[in-house]
């Protein structure tokens, strides 16, 4: 059994972690904004939407990353019983690294052509993904902070599975940002083909 001066209760995790998500969602929107147009005509409002559609994909993808970090810790933590000082440590980092999603989504939407920036934000994402992983092998490892009836192996293994599938195009991502920065984030296509497969 864990030591019980080490536990937090997950629902205050939980509750920490909705409103980090929440805001940092939130503010990864604040990128996507028109300048003054100098006149008030259909085509100038045409071209200022056409230039921002670039900003616009890298919102969608940061959103649909931080949706899936989300979507996992919620799953994984429903499958603990408590939680430990590493397991809270785990969350906390990747709290942490939720918190710096709207810096990076903004730096790779500004300079999405710059090998630094590429790096930088692709880094980011295979950090979160590491620690997602991490979540899984230490519940999979550590039987005493599963859940009595909310464990379900089968789900833990997939769960694990899918993380390291994250990890790897993470790690794909960081290996293309130099040569084809910007194009490199197609790497992450490799998660929503696994998940596709039967």
């Amino acid at each position: 059994m864990a030591d019980s001066s080490l536990l937090i209760s997950k629902h205050r995790l939980e509750a920490l972690s909705d409103g980090v998500y929440a805001v940092a969602l939130t503010l990864l929107a604040l990128d996507l904004k028109l300048p003054a147009l100098p006149r008030s005509s259909s085509a100038a409002l045409d071209v200022e939407l056409a230039n921002l559609l670039p900003k616009a994909l890298i919102w969608l993808l940061a959103f649909w990353v931080a949706a899936l970090f989300w979507l996992a810790q919620s799953r994984a933590l429903r499958q603990y019983h408590e939680l430990d000082k590493r397991a809270v440590q785990i969350e906390l980092a990747q709290l942490a690294l939720i918190t710096l999603l709207p810096f990076t989504s903004s730096l790779v939407a500004e300079h999405g052509d710059l090998g630094e920036a590429a790096v930088l934000y692709s880094v980011h994402l295979t950090l979160m993904a590491v620690l997602s992983w991490q979540r899984m092998a230490r519940l999979l490892r550590n039987p005493e902070l599963r859940s009595a009836d909310g464990f379900d192996l089968p789900a833990a293994q997939l769960h694990l599975q899918r993380a390291r599938v994250v990890v790897l195009c993470a790690l794909v991502t960081v290996a293309l940002a130099w040569k084809v920065p910007g194009w490199n984030m197609l790497a992450m296509v490799g998660i929503v083909l696994h998940r596709r497969r039967p």
